[in-house]
């Protein structure tokens, strides 16, 4: 109670919307800024037969069409997961879309295991190229 200089967490956008009111910038001790956008894996590239597993489909958070795919690709992806001593991680990387509507497949260093269908995986926004 009474604490004035407690930590709150307020997203960026909202913050510079508000900058021009008042001076926010003053009060906030901190900003939290995420590093990744979240994904979900939705399943393996597949065929009618035939499933390769070493082809991972995802969808990312607000990519909705087939242009904006350019921005991800060769964005490092990892799945990190809660092992027997803490957790452990697999890398991937964004290879080409699938679809028309945002969807892209990625290839990861060791398959991802068919129970992370469904499960949220990090796209993390580098290497970053202009």
């Amino acid at each position: 109670k009474g604490d004035t200089k407690a930590k709150t967490k307020v997203s960026v956008t909202k913050l510079l919307e508000r900058a021009d009111k008042e001076d926010l910038l003053g009060k906030i001790s901190y900003i939290k800024i995420r590093l990744y956008v979240k994904a979900v894996f939705q399943g393996f590239r597949r065929s009618k037969v035939n499933q390769y597993e070493n082809q991972a489909r995802l969808r990312v958070d607000g990519l909705n069409s087939k242009e904006d795919v350019n921005f991800y690709l060769g964005k490092r992806v990892v799945y990190v997961y809660k092992a027997a001593k803490g957790f452990k991680t697999i890398w991937g990387k964004i290879t080409n879309a699938h679809g028309n509507k945002g969807g892209v497949l990625a290839r990861f260093r060791s398959n991802l295991p068919p129970r992370a269908i469904g499960a949220t995986l990090r796209v993390m926004l580098y290497p970053q190229h202009n």
